[in-house]
């Protein structure tokens, strides 16, 4: 069942008219460990006008009575882990919720606890199973009279998946039609066309399916983009996202110097709509990905997070200071930590497809410390 923190009226109002924007997890500020501290997207560009918005450099900070460590994000929806260590113990309590930051309603997720155990393939016998929740991903938005329409998959322990229903009480086990796909070692998941696609640290790209009562997973393409000219000094990240009912592979290029690596390039690819419909045991092989390189996003932006955020797309005409077929982006772990010298760059920016070229945020206090995730008005109002 859903609740509802109370939270101050001005704020959540002053939040919600300044969307999207960038909320710092819960854990990252020194001040406290319950405070969200959020910079509006007009004030990031510092092309803000408002007079009613906060100056400039001094972001609204919403307080929520909950503390605990950022594990994943739907739009403006923050999933969290509060967790309760005993020390020198393998005993771990942990409680999960699906959190609205604006309003403070949130959903409970299952305890920890009832994660299956797969195999333990290199994983040491001292580490606590439950303590090592890598992702979590949502099907949608929650909706208090149909929570149990939004699907919940969780990666942990070194890549391992389950999945289960906004109000379960127990996490689920995935089915694993044959045995030569792996227990673990997946890195990202997202939901599109009614399934979870789950991309695995091999390159290959699975499908999650229900069949029957049950979600069973099963290889759909055996290798995912591999971007041309790649040096040992090359760094990449890839993402899975939803866009406008397509699923696209995100491929973030870094070049790995002296300095801290900063992202030099974004490549899109999406899959055909042939491949949403094959039947969850034919696989493709040597899938064309350059065939279907995505070289525009029209009139949407898309925004990329820390990895535990789930990326989104919004129209140009949804936000202020929104710009169409751009890339808005921080940096994808959410450890990452800016370098003090101020005449360095942060890997934070906007990212231009037609031009193929980057705007910087502006370096200022307030954005240091670009581990932060980013929330739209969807979902939250």
């Amino acid at each position: 069942m859903a609740e509802c923190f109370n939270l101050p009226q001005d704020c959540n109002n002053l939040a919600i008219q300044q969307l999207p924007g960038l909320i710092l997890p819960p854990g990252s500020l020194k001040r406290s460990s319950k405070t969200h501290q959020f910079l509006p997207l007009k004030q990031i560009l510092n092309k803000d006008d408002n007079q009613d918005s906060p100056a400039p450099n001094k972001p609204l900070m919403l307080t929520i009575p909950l503390a605990g460590k950022y594990c994943g994000s739907y739009r403006g929806w923050l999933i969290l882990e509060d967790r309760n260590e005993e020390a020198f113990t393998n005993k771990i309590n942990k409680d999960m919720l699906v959190l609205n930051p604006v309003s403070g309603e949130k959903f409970e997720l299952p305890d920890v606890s009832t994660l299956p155990p797969y195999g333990t393939g290199g994983v040491p016998s001292w580490y606590p199973r439950s303590c090592s929740i890598e992702k979590v991903v949502l099907s949608c938005c929650p909706n208090p009279s149909e929570s149990n329409s939004c699907l919940v998959l969780a990666i942990y322990n070194y890549g391992q998946i389950a999945y289960c229903k906004l109000g379960n009480r127990e996490w689920r086990s995935i089915g694993f039609g044959r045995s030569s796909i792996d227990h673990e070692g997946y890195l990202d998941a997202v939901y599109c066309h009614d399934r979870f696609y789950v991309l695995h640290i091999s390159k290959k790209l699975f499908v999650c399916n229900f069949d029957g009562s049950d979600l069973c997973i099963n290889e759909l393409i055996n290798s995912v983009p591999r971007t041309r000219n790649s040096s040992f000094k090359t760094l990449e990240h890839l993402y899975l996202v939803e866009a406008q009912g397509e699923l696209l592979i995100v491929v973030r290029r870094k070049d790995d110097g002296d300095q801290p690596a900063l992202t030099s390039q974004f490549l899109l690819y999406k899959l055909d709509s042939d491949s949403y419909y094959r039947d969850k045991h034919e696989k493709v092989n040597d899938y064309d990905w350059d065939k279907h390189q995505v070289r525009s996003l029209g009139d949407y932006a898309l925004f990329l997070g820390p990895t535990q955020m789930q990326p989104f797309t919004l129209r140009e005409s949804e936000a202020s200071s929104l710009k169409g077929n751009c890339i808005y982006y921080t940096d994808q772990s959410v450890n990452a930590k800016g370098c003090k010298n101020k005449q360095i760059r942060y890997d934070a920016g906007v990212y231009n497809l037609e031009t193929a070229c980057f705007e910087q945020f502006p370096t200022t206090t307030s954005t240091q410390k670009m581990h932060m995730i980013w929330i739209t008005p969807h979902g939250i109002v």
